[in-house]
């Protein structure tokens, strides 16, 4: 899929236009010098992610897990699943 791309100086002149593309495929802001930006619709899942994400107790909690099962703590998805009979 080719991404339309369009300027920041198009972004502000068109707003609507460009909001509209993003919500039908990515649309790439570019800006002189700077960075590229990818503007494109959020499903309910992204958003979601998007949340847990940035919240920093669930980042927290990440690591404290990565922590664990790399010091062997962890436990297998067979136990998970006979200690929880599913």
């Amino acid at each position: 899929m080719k991404l339309k791309t369009v300027t920041v100086e198009q972004l502000a002149s068109d707003t609507r236009k460009v909001v509209d593309d993003a919500r039908k495929r990515p649309v790439v802001v570019q800006s002189a010098g700077k960075a590229p930006l990818i503007l494109r619709a959020l499903v309910d899942d992204d958003a979601a992610d998007e949340l847990l994400i940035q919240n920093p107790r669930f980042r927290a909690g990440i690591r404290a897990a990565r922590r664990r099962h790399a010091a062997g703590k962890s436990i297998p998805l067979a136990e998970v699943r006979k200690r929880l009979k599913i």
